[in-house]
């Protein structure tokens, strides 16, 4: 593994840190700038404002912004996610069971 993508991977286990994102079941690497990340996205906590409130949109979020900042780390080339239950449709993340 070269320096730059060590340093990259600290950086990302910080942000998932910071996030709020439960990352037991996700794999995530970086090769030459660019980063991957699968598995099964789930927040730890999620604090609903409405009854029957599922998270599903605070999820989304969350993912569009965990995208952007690790596209804004320094030494990041791009992002691949190959997520078990979420998908990336027109630019918004969308829940794989309400697609399918």
């Amino acid at each position: 593994m070269l320096k730059e993508d060590f340093v990259i991977q600290s950086n990302i286990r910080r942000l998932l840190v910071r996030s709020n994102i439960d990352y037991s079941d996700l794999i995530f690497g970086t090769v030459r700038g660019v980063v991957y990340i699968r598995g099964f996205f789930k927040m730890a906590r999620y604090y609903s404002g409405e009854k029957g409130d599922s998270g599903e949109e605070f999820a989304a979020q969350t993912l569009l912004s965990l995208e952007k900042r690790i596209k804004g780390l320094p030494g990041v080339t791009d992002v691949v996610f190959q997520l078990t239950n979420w998908k990336k449709d027109k630019g918004q993340w969308i829940p794989k069971e309400k697609t399918e």
